[in-house]
């Protein structure tokens, strides 16, 4: 099955036809090479400004092909460090002109001007610089010919004035933050846009309509920046951090006092290798976030994916992305190309458990002795991106009464290594990718062997390849392997993973393997996405073996899975009477495993549309078919799971208005009860251009049938392969909220504050066992000649299940739960220089898990309210060095 997928992937790339030129602008604009110094002021007064400006705008919204309906003149310049934007944005309402403020990157509904350019000239990659009147900015990176990446911060500068006629704007960017391929004859690609808030349009240089497909392949062509000879990129960024913890304790705890106060300094380098590599290196990092992760109640038996929020590690991430690149469009359908790169992985929390009691001192993260990363292209056609870091090996200290202080290792000496590049052909009709992933541990302590591998690999290739000349249609595809190694012990643990169950007692195909000291697998797959158009269609077809395991430095949650999905559709684009675009999908998909066991199959139909006054909704309802699922009893055996059916929908006001609300409901059931129902609203208020308010509360009800409470050996359970299956019925009802206020002084001071009140209660009732598996069939406790009794003081239930027979009897600890979190920070972002920030920030959290079971809004948010709460104050500044 595997050397289908690949044969069939090289096979399309080879008699697809190389022989087309590369795409060519019919438009262009020269950049002036400046006689005479320009201040960056927002006052358009050098000679400069008296050449020809750019004044083409064509609107992309609400009139698509129509001229901009203000006009607007650009004005581009340089001399030998510097890129120059002048632009004079005449109003015919002045007044209107919306200066909101926001912090970098929190993009809002304003006016704004926007920048784009592909230095390469590659049609596929570049960056963006936007600013809006008020001089608030955002920028980021172009990827994948129409993808933006907003985690790139360049150092640049500009200045916006406002007057009676309109406003205006300068920026200068140094082409040291730009990587581009150093040439006598210089020619980039470039397109720029205006939005006009009050009016919902947006105008561009180089117009692309909606039916197209690409952006960054459509740009017009930069002239006049020949012979541009960029100064050799260094840059130094040290921080300094002091952190103060206010932390509930144990007032013997002896190592409280000496963790409550901690200082770190350290350096991040970057430096150019040429005009267009960079390498990125870190000296003793600090990445601690300033942001904290939402808490959430997972019952599941997969841990939860949390962003990363690091600097180092977002900066330049999607040069790594691995899998979608060609499409503008990916379904997944229960199936996904692997995240091979987790970046999390790196620096987290130590793995390893200790086995001594006693008071202990437990890293919260595992210290990145050092780690540096190279990114950039080789030439327009071939990106390249390698990383490497090493953790340092971690110990816990125990204070044991009887044995006094000990040290307990709980994460190897680590290192970490990925490595991917890409290369496109006949102007990016073509392309072809490799990446390699490596985790290398120095495992010495015995009790660490058995839970982490000693080392582990991937190694993958992904390409894509249009179709047709016109670009239309295009094929995109991956495939990986992999490899991992530790000890029999660490193997069989791997082996009984959540995503992969192979002591499964029914499992016919790679049944768990004790003897096991390393483990391979493959992953592949391949599919067909319609760009552009009214009409569309998606297909893709995927097979993952068993064995295949990413994990170590991925973020795995598939195993064992052949996945297929079909998708048509019609976007109408036009306005007409009611509705200013909509569109319309159904598609189908169906899930297996190398067993045929179906773990999912049916149908999905989904639509959106926006009416002429802005406001919009979009629905979908999907029904999937009697299936199977493997992972229900924990590693027990397979059970039949009955049909399902969900509705979602969703709505959005105009997002111009001072107060825009956006709605949602969603609901699920099967066949034989189970259900689950949320509904909440977003609502944001912006009383003025500095300060805006947002609140999302959200209610849910779910109620499930058969909720997982624990596997209980027993040799006189027959049926069900000697193990009882222990489930119950479950009703959980969880209240939240994200609220937030932002404050911006200036664009560069701003005051942001967070919290997310949390409440989840979860009452377990009408405890049984499975009796017939694979069918749903049970035995309640409490009859059929079973017993079961709860004791209040030890809070545990015990059953007999025959009532005094041959049977074991067991005992399990109540499962109720009520949940209380309050998580919120305030957090003061001061760029006090270009590239230089100073933070202050203060976390607030609290947990609370008093009355489990009892659902009281008013009794639970007074628990949690009273509950003693965790402080942290931090205080950080980094500086930024241009040598």
């Amino acid at each position: 099955m595997r050397h289908y997928f690949l044969l069939l992937f090289f096979v399309l790339i080879q008699f697809t036809s190389f022989a087309a030129a590369k795409n060519d602008s019919t438009r262009s604009i020269i950049s002036y090479h400046l006689n005479e110094p320009l201040i960056i002021d927002g006052v358009l007064n050098e000679s400069v400004y008296l050449n020809p400006a750019v004044t083409t705008f064509i609107q992309k919204d609400p009139d698509e092909g129509k001229p901009a309906t203000e006009k607007s003149e650009v004005w581009i310049s340089h001399d030998e460090s510097n890129i120059y934007f002048g632009g004079r944005f005449s109003d015919s309402n002045p007044d209107s002109i919306d200066v909101t403020l926001m912090r970098r990157d929190n993009f809002v509904e304003s006016d704004w001007f926007w920048i784009f350019l592909d230095p390469y000239n590659d049609d596929r990659t570049g960056f963006y610089f936007s600013v809006n009147p008020g001089g608030s900015i955002a920028d980021g990176t172009l990827f994948n010919d129409d993808g933006m990446d907003e985690s790139w911060d360049g150092v640049w500068e500009n200045k916006t004035t406002v007057d009676k006629n309109g406003w205006y704007l300068e920026v200068r960017i140094p082409f040291a933050q730009l990587r581009f391929k150093e040439s006598e004859k210089m020619v980039w690609g470039i397109n720029l846009n205006r939005d006009i808030k009050r009016k919902h349009e947006m105008s561009f240089y180089v117009m692309v309509p909606k039916k197209e497909s690409g952006f960054v392949s459509k740009f017009a062509d930069l002239e006049g920046l020949d012979g541009i000879k960029p100064k050799q990129r260094l840059e130094i960024l040290p921080y300094f951090v002091q952190k103060a913890q206010y932390l509930v304790h144990d007032a013997n705890d002896p190592f409280y006092k000496s963790n409550q106060y901690s200082s770190s300094i350290g350096a991040d380098v970057k430096v150019s290798l040429g005009s267009n590599l960079n390498v990125d290196a870190t000296i003793n990092p600090d990445f601690g976030q300033v942001e904290v992760d939402p808490a959430i109640v997972n019952l599941s038996e997969f841990e939860t994916f949390y962003s990363e929020k690091r600097p180092f590690f977002i900066e330049g991430a999607n040069i790594f992305s691995f899998g979608y690149g060609g499409a503008n469009n990916n379904w997944g359908f229960n199936f996904s190309v692997p995240e091979l790169f987790y970046s999390r992985r790196i620096g987290r929390r130590p793995q390893g458990n200790i086995t001594n009691s006693g008071y202990f001192d437990f890293p919260s993260e595992s210290r990145i002795l050092g780690a540096a990363k190279l990114s950039g292209k080789v030439d327009e056609t071939w990106s390249i991106g390698a990383l490497s870091s090493v953790t340092e090996r971690t110990f816990a200290i125990i204070q044991n009464d009887s044995l006094g202080r000990l040290e307990e290792e709980v994460e190897p000496l680590t290192h970490y290594g990925v490595f991917r590049t890409q290369k496109e052909f006949n102007s990016g009709k073509q392309a072809i990718g490799l990446i390699f992933t490596s985790v290398n541990r120095d495992l010495n302590s015995e009790n660490l062997k058995n839970q982490l591998s000693s080392q582990a690999y991937t190694f993958g290739l992904d390409g894509w390849t249009f179709l047709d000349e016109d670009e239309t249609y295009v094929v995109t595809g991956s495939l990986i392997s992999s490899y991992t190694s530790g000890t029999k012990d660490y193997l069989i643990r791997l082996q009984k993973q959540p995503y992969r169950y192979m002591q499964r007692p029914d499992k016919t195909y790679m049944p768990l393997d004790n003897n096991l000291t390393s483990i391979g697998g493959y992953f592949s797959r391949i599919a067909l996405n319609k760009q552009k158009g009214d009409f569309y269609v998606n297909a893709a077809l995927g097979i993952i073996s068993p064995g295949f395991e990413y994990n170590d430095l991925g973020s795995q949650w598939l195993a064992d899975r052949i996945n297929g999905h079909l998708v048509t559709g019609y976007r109408w684009f036009d306005p007409d009477e009611i509705f200013r675009r909509k569109s319309v999908y159904l598609g189908y998909s169906r899930t297996s495993d190398f067993e045929d066991n179906i773990e999912r199959s049916g149908f999905y139909l989904t639509s959106s549309a926006q009416f002429l006054n802005y406001w919009g909704f979009s629905l979908s309802v999907s029904n999937n078919f009697k299936s199977v699922s493997k992972s229900l009893t924990r590693g027990g055996p397979k059970l039949n799971i009955p049909s399902n059916f969900s509705f979602n929908f969703s709505g959005y006001s105009d997002s111009r208005e001072k107060i825009t609300l956006s709605p949602y409901i969603n609901y699920w059931e099967n066949a034989i009860g189970s259900n689950e129902k949320y509904f909440g609203f977003d609502l944001e208020w912006k009383p003025s251009s500095q300060i805006s308010f947002s609140i999302g509360p959200e209610y849910a009800i779910n109620y499930t049938s058969y909720q997982w409470v624990g596997n209980f050996s027993d040799p006189q359970a027959i049926s069900t392969y000697s193990t009882r299956y222990v489930f119950a019925q479950i009703n959980q009802t969880t209240v939240s909220a994200n609220i937030r206020l932002n404050w911006i002084f200036t664009p560069t001071l701003s005051l942001q504050l967070y919290m997310q009140p949390l409440i989840s209660v979860g009452n377990y009732e009408d405890y049984r066992e499975l009796n017939n598996p694979p069918t749903l069939d049970y035995k309640l406790y409490g009859s059929e000649g079973s017993t079961i009794n709860y004791d209040q003081e030890s809070q545990t239930y015990t059953v007999d299940p025959d009532a005094g027979g041959p049977a074991e009897q067991f005992s399990f600890y109540n499962p109720d739960f009520n949940f209380k979190s309050l998580r919120g920070n305030v957090v003061l972002r001061w760029e006090a220089l270009p590239g230089s920030v100073f933070y202050f920030a203060w976390t607030n959290s609290r947990t609370n898990f008093d009355d489990p079971g009892e659902f009281s809004f008013k009794n639970d948010f007074k628990n949690l309210i009273n509950t003693e709460a965790d402080n942290i104050f931090l205080v950080k500044f980094s500086y930024w060095i241009d040598i």
